[in-house]
């Protein structure tokens, strides 16, 4: 068995690593890990709402363009139309023309022909009646025209005005949708940037936790040494070790392991406070039984138990969060 004042020193080194790794596990670098991890997760949401207003411009730029094409067919049609009038509008006041030229100078129709080819050749009054009835036959045709000839003008004119607002407006999605697409490229660059940083956060912390876990491994193992290495000159069991300084019950998964297993008592029949089985005891150096085991002693055991075994040597673990 070690000396009286090894196996305290053995205690003290547990006790101590046990808080100062629960308060590290506690407090390390979780906080800005998961900032950092929030801030990913809050640059992906606004380039998912982003690309989906990208696909909502795009929509209305494509409807906003067939749209534009549209009146821009029918402004082509009204275009062609207009000239189609305009030069039937030309031939038609031609026509007239020539029309009363001819009345004048041979004469026309059945009554006026007579009086104008019996005449003495004072007919100036009767050429010039028959020049007014030729015009008149096609006055009405030209005023028709003419009304036609202003609707298509005023159509005109009104899709002229549409397609410049349809124009505007294809033009105002486009910088929009162009704006977008900056931001976002932006942002996707910032996301990036958040990701590399959380990597470095991720890979900080997995080194850290490596660190102390092999430093627990490594003091685990100098205590079980200090308690099962035996003296120089055998000695028999002369009792147990006193109470370290400053000694308190662990805390934490320990604490909530006791209590499940033994309410809490380190005096508990069949293993003491952590229920330990004999073998189990015997095994890691102590005499007797865990329940005629000072509670420090307990504690020291536990401890050094689960660094060489796991929790998995409670069944209570899984409720306590292991």
């Amino acid at each position: 068995m070690p000396t009286r004042h090894t196996f305290v020193r053995a205690c003290l080194a547990l006790a101590v690593l046990v808080g100062t790794t629960s308060a590290t596990v506690g407090t390390g670098s979780a906080g800005p890990i998961e900032d950092k991890r929030a801030q990913a997760a809050h640059i992906a949401a606004q380039l998912d709402a982003g690309a989906a207003q990208v696909t909502q411009l795009s929509k209305q730029a494509g409807r906003a363009k067939d749209q534009l094409g549209s009146t821009e067919a029918a402004l082509a049609q009204a275009n062609a139309a207009a000239g189609a009038a305009d030069a039937h509008l030309h031939q038609t006041q031609t026509r007239l023309a020539d029309q009363a030229i001819d009345a004048y100078v041979h004469g026309g129709s059945a009554g006026l022909l007579s009086a104008l080819t019996s005449g003495t050749g004072s007919d100036l009054p009767v050429r010039k009646q028959y020049a007014s009835l030729a015009a008149g036959q096609d006055q009405q045709a030209i005023d028709d025209m003419r009304a036609a000839r202003e609707d298509l003008a005023a159509r005109r004119t009104s899709l002229r005005r549409i397609a410049g607002v349809r124009a505007t407006a294809l033009s105002q999605l486009d910088k929009r949708t162009a704006a977008l697409t900056q931001a976002q490229n932006g942002e996707k660059a910032l996301l990036g940037e958040v990701q590399g940083e959380l990597a470095t956060l991720v890979a900080a912390d997995q080194a850290r936790r490596d660190a102390e876990a092999a430093a627990r491994a490594k003091a685990a193992a100098l205590a079980a040494a200090a308690v099962k290495r035996p003296a120089a000159t055998p000695i028999s069991f002369t009792g147990w070790p006193s109470m370290p300084p400053g000694w308190q019950p662990l805390g934490g998964t320990f604490a909530c392991i006791r209590q499940m297993e033994s309410s809490d008592n380190y005096s508990e029949p069949g293993g003491g406070a952590y229920q330990f089985l004999d073998s189990t005891w015997h095994s890691l150096g102590q005499p007797g039984t865990a329940s005629d085991a000072p509670p420090w002693v307990q504690d020291a055991m536990a401890v050094a138990l689960q660094q060489r075994s796991g929790w998995g040597q409670w069944t209570t673990a899984p409720l306590c969060g292991r």
